[in-house]
């Protein structure tokens, strides 16, 4: 089928079980059949799990894996709800972390009412599991998602609180101040734009520094996502020059899981419009092609309105 279709192989991966270390993938599945056995062990795999899903949102885009998250969420739910000993608190935490994640591809999706849904839900979890790192994530999260639906003010408020939590991973800190940065752009404070971004290039280096302290799910906080971040926030403040210096090291840096990622593509729109912002129109117009593939590719219609958008400035 996948050869039939010209699927590149997405079918074959689909259908390949998770590869999960030791028996995790039978735990999983005799926990399904029998809750009230879950041991420590199965909790673990499910971590496991937890991190292939999240690779694999970077191959195959996040409209690919939301069932099968959506699925696995369920399991982890029912299964913290019948937990009432010492492991629901690493259930619950575990429960958390999946709808965080799921969260997240709401937003990568374009599907905004999903990921109101799973990061509430991952706020409720988060609370009682006291993980406080998740905590500021899943409110910087929230931000984002507020951001894109044109809630400025709780973009700059949700973020601050965010940066206000104690026990932030360095990755997650660095990156809610370029968020911060891009919210004061956005609420016309130029000057707190410019020494937030400032802050934020810090924030980047001790996270660069101190990657042993970054949770499982900052795994792709690495050199280029930062150049990324960078990127995008001189975009925003209209130094377009250094935007496209910067993005273009950050797209070349990618590992190749990450080159046709959803989160990728939206890089690549910044970087289209900060060359089409200094006069670099057929450069700009490759950019623009290169996100119409992967939108293409990942189904994506939040990127598929970017690209209509990115064209119609093009044509003016």
């Amino acid at each position: 089928m996948d050869d039939a279709l010209g699927a590149g192989g997405r079918l074959v991966v689909l259908a390949r079980p998770p590869e999960l270390p030791g028996d995790g993938a039978d735990r999983i599945a005799f926990a399904a059949r029998h809750p009230m056995r879950t041991d420590p062990a199965t909790v673990d795999a499910l971590a496991d799990l937890l991190a292939s899903q999240r690779r694999l949102d970077d191959v195959l885009g996040a409209a690919a894996v939301m069932p099968a998250v959506q699925a696995n969420l369920d399991l982890v739910s029912h299964l913290a709800r019948e937990a009432h000993d010492d492991l629901r608190g690493r259930l619950i935490d575990q429960a958390a972390q999946w709808a965080q994640f799921a969260g997240w591809l709401g937003i990568a999706a374009g599907d905004h009412g999903w990921s109101r849904y799973w990061l509430n839900q991952a706020l409720e979890w988060t609370v009682e599991s006291g993980h406080d790192a998740l905590l500021g994530t899943v409110l910087s999260f929230r931000a984002d998602l507020a951001g894109q639906t044109g809630d400025i003010g709780a973009l700059l408020g949700v973020t601050r609180a965010a940066l206000t939590r104690p026990g932030m991973s360095p990755g997650q800190l660095a990156y809610d101040h370029y968020q911060l940065a891009r919210a004061y752009v956005l609420a016309g404070d130029r000057q707190a734009a410019i020494n937030t971004a400032v802050a934020a290039a810090e924030r980047a280096i001790a996270a660069l520094e101190h990657k042993g302290e970054m949770p499982p799910w900052d795994y792709y906080r690495d050199r280029a996502f930062f150049d990324l971040e960078a990127g995008t926030t001189r975009a925003a403040l209209g130094q377009n020059e250094e935007a496209v210096e910067l993005l273009t090291a950050g797209l070349d840096g990618l590992d190749a899981d990450s080159a046709s990622a959803d989160w990728t593509g939206t890089y690549v729109c910044h970087l289209a419009g900060a060359q089409l912002a200094i006069g670099e129109r057929d450069s700009a117009a490759q950019s623009v092609e290169r996100v119409r593939c992967i939108a293409a590719r990942n189904r994506s219609s939040r990127l598929s309105a970017l690209v209509r958008n990115l064209s119609a400035s093009m044509d003016k």
